[in-house]
Parts: C-alpha cells; structure tokens; sequence
C-alpha cells in the first residue's frame, strides 16, 4: 500500500456555543474533598432569585447588543436537581421561554447522579429540558469514597439510564487522577462510560486548589496530582476510544480563568489542555496509519482546519512527527476533508 486517505478520527458534531450558568454549591448536599467551584468559576455568592433575574435580563441584552446565533443554556456547578423543585421548574421554564424568542436552542443542567428520579425527570423535560449532565467523576468505589463523593458506582450508572428512559440527552463528566484512584482507573472509567453509550462526555483532570480538603491531603504529602505530560497522554488515549464510538467529547480541562494560577496549586493546568489532547490525539491516530503504510511518508495533506492543532501546542509535536519521517517541507494544509498520505 502506497497511498492512504482517511478522515480525522474525531465524529462530526455541529458546534454550538453556551450560555453558562455557574450556582456554585448550590443544593450539594456535602463539600467534595476536591471541590472549589466560586475559585474554580469565578463566581462569587448569589442567591436563585439573584441568578434568575440575571439570566432573565442579561441573556436578550446580549443578542440585542450583538448579533449571534443561538446558544445552549447550560446550568453548571451545585446540584441541579436538589434545588427546590420550583426553583428548578422556573429557571427550565425561564429557558423554554427565551427559546421561543430565538436566543437558546438547548437546556440542560449538570447534577450528582444520587439526585436523580424519573418523575422529576419527566416534569422537567414537559417543561422544555434536553439533557443531563451527570457527575459521575468515576466508576470506582473506591475512589467515589475517598473524594467524599458519597454514592457508588452502582448509583452512577443507574442514574444514567434514567436519564435515557425519560428520554433525554446524557453527558458524563469525569474527573480523573482524584484521591484514591490508580495507574489504569482512568481507562477503565472511559471503557465504562463508553458501555453507557452518552451522547456527549466532559473530562476534567482533578486539580489541587486552594480552601479544599485535598490541598490539605497534597500539602500533607497524602495525594499526588497528574502531571501535565500524564494528562496529555490519558487524555489523548480517551478521545481516539470515544472518538471511535462515535461520542462526542465537549470540554477537556478546566476552562482557564483569569485568577486561575492564584487559586490552583498543583495538577495538570495548561492554558491548552485539551488542544494538546486533541493534537496527540491526531498523533497517535496517524502513527497507526503509517504501519499500513509500509515505508516513511513522502507528501501528507491535512485538512486545513487542523493546522492549528497537527503540530502540538507550540510545535510540541515537531521532533515526534519527525521521527516518523513528517516534516514542514512534506506537510501541505488543503481545503480537502480527509487526510492523504503518500
């Protein structure tokens, strides 16, 4: 064989921007031992009324001072669904209503999957809602208690298929390299999540910050976060397996905030986290190719949208693709959809 052509491993998705709603600790019924979510978001106290009318007035401000397309409303932080429960009907409610006026497209929210029932469930997608974000952070018992997570893995997967049976959409999110977790449980979370078959995932790797249990657990030599490097290489190996699923992978890394390096003390910060992913991704995906090819590459064009992201954060990859025999003077960047290599 002495010409491949094939695509970007990673599925088709139409992209959609956000709207964010951060509640930070609201309705949790206990404090995670990693968890800072006003430092993490850089949210500070608000009560819902406070959140509701913000959304209530800031959301059409916005499309009327800007012309953009249509958003996704996206409630993060707290528990979604241990709010009052007429607290969680208004602001679903407040969303349907702002997309009969054209300015959101989606609803959803994230929450524990301890706080999930079907009725409830049921009542919200009447009034508009489209998926659930579940927090699972991890498949492993073990782990689950030692980051004051309080449910069991039993729990975490039942609450994903009653997020199928009221037939709404299902995103899990993960939090890998938390306290008790070992070399392997990472990949072993991706095989479960993948069984679960979500239509999207979200992958944040456990960061050290300032105010919670684990600082103490770190500072005390009690826990030892990822490095960047680990991180790059767990999360690279994730994407190509959902990727090859066909699952939708929506954010990896903690989004960066402006005051996030006074806050964070240790792990896998990177202001390109999950580009770097992404890149090695790709990476690792064309080495598998280049086997079939039987000798080292001559000409390779690649998809111009990728050019961004081929050659690593900072050219991080040059001396890896050089190695295989890839360099500037045999790299074209086309308008074509698929990758070609000869």
């Amino acid at each position: 064989m002495n010409n491949l052509i094939f695509k970007h491993p990673e599925p088709e998705q139409l992209k959609t921007r956000i709207w964010p709603v951060f509640m930070p600790f609201m309705g949790c019924p206990s404090r995670c031992v990693y968890c800072s979510q006003d430092k993490q978001t850089g949210t500070g106290a608000k009560t819902l009324n406070d959140i509701y009318q913000d959304i209530k007035e800031s959301l059409p401000a916005f499309f009327t001072e800007n012309t953009r397309s249509p958003m996704e409303i996206a409630f993060f932080g707290g528990t979604f669904t241990a709010l009052p429960f007429e607290w969680q009907i208004k602001f679903i409610e407040l969303g349907a209503s702002l997309r009969e006026k054209g300015y959101i497209t989606k609803i959803r929210f994230s929450t524990r999957p301890d706080f999930i029932k079907l009725d409830q469930l049921l009542t919200l997608k009447a009034a508009g809602l489209d998926m659930v974000e579940l927090g699972i952070q991890s498949f492993s018992k073990y782990t689950l208690k030692r980051s004051g997570r309080n449910y069991t893995p039993e729990t975490a997967i039942s609450a994903c298929q009653t997020v199928r049976e009221a037939g709404l959409s299902l995103a899990i999110q993960l939090l890998p390299g938390l306290p008790g977790s070992v070399s392997g449980d990472f990949q072993k979370d991706v095989a479960k999540t993948i069984d679960l078959l979500p239509d999207a995932v979200r992958v944040y790797p456990c960061l050290v910050v300032k105010g919670t249990a684990l600082e103490k657990l770190y500072l005390a030599d009690r826990y030892q976060p990822w490095s960047v490097e680990y991180a790059e290489d767990q999360l690279a190996m994730s994407l190509l397996r959902f990727w090859g699923k066909k699952i939708n992978v929506i954010r990896m890394g903690v989004a960066p905030e402006s005051d996030m390096d006074e806050v964070v003390i240790a792990g896998p910060t990177h202001p390109a986290l999950g580009q770097s992913a992404r890149s090695k991704a790709l990476y690792l995906h064309i080495c598998t190719r280049l086997a079939m090819l039987g000798s080292k590459p001559n000409k390779i064009n690649i998809p111009q949208k990728y050019s961004g992201e081929f050659w690593g954060h900072k050219g991080s990859l040059k001396e890896d693709y050089h190695m295989l025999g890839i360099n500037s003077e045999n790299v074209k960047f086309t308008e074509t959809q698929l990758i070609q290599i000869s």
